[in-house]
């Protein structure tokens, strides 16, 4: 299965169709905080799903989160 390195912790994070949080923040690059900033935003907020009555056990689906990066991200060197 391929993987994903976070340069600053060194910890794979595995391919897969669902993310929690912690994972992410450590994909994106973000804090952990920085993650919930984002899903809070009006403005097309970060895809953090969480089950119905629950407070904690925060998801993302692959497929929702790499639209939004796509969305949310810049080229580098474009402009």
């Amino acid at each position: 299965m391929p993987e994903i390195f976070d340069d600053s912790s060194k910890q794979p994070v595995p391919v897969q169709d669902i993310y929690n949080a912690y994972e992410v923040a450590r994909l994106l690059g973000i804090s952990k905080n920085k993650v919930w900033e984002l899903s809070k935003r009006g403005n097309d907020p970060l895809p953090l799903r969480r089950m119905e009555g629950q407070k904690k056990g925060s998801i993302a689906f692959r497929a929702e989160l790499l639209d939004w990066a796509m969305r949310n991200f810049s080229k580098i060197g474009v402009g």
